[in-house]
């Protein structure tokens, strides 16, 4: 299997696969702590974790699916519950940052 650099530096990758459907890369983000965004305490107590099937830029013209696993944290402070939050995908999407940028470029210039 090829290794692949995937060039978003906030995430690690733990697992990849070739399906028959494109790339399965299973990641999860480097940082092991959070600020509160209710009250802005720094806390590392995870409360559980979700996973999010996120589309990325394809490699090889195989299309690329990253398997993010989103830590949700209990602030200690305020005890509210909160996802980490992610430079590269924004919240409640289901495609990276630079995948809606080339969805754009794409579209950019081109008639309907």
């Amino acid at each position: 299997m090829l290794s692949i650099s995937l060039g978003l530096p906030e995430f690690k990758v733990i697992k990849q696969e070739l399906l028959s459907y494109g790339y399965a890369i299973h990641v999860e983000k480097t940082e092991t702590q959070e600020r509160c965004p209710h009250c802005g305490f720094a806390t590392s107590s995870v409360h559980d974790k979700r996973t999010r099937k996120v589309r990325d830029l394809a490699i090889f013209h195989q299309p690329v699916y990253l398997f993010v696993k989103v830590k949700r944290y209990r602030c200690r402070n305020c005890s509210q519950v909160f996802s980490a939050s992610l430079e590269s995908i924004s919240p409640n999407q289901h495609y990276t940052n630079r995948f809606c940028e080339y969805l754009y470029e794409l579209c950019e210039g081109s008639t309907i």
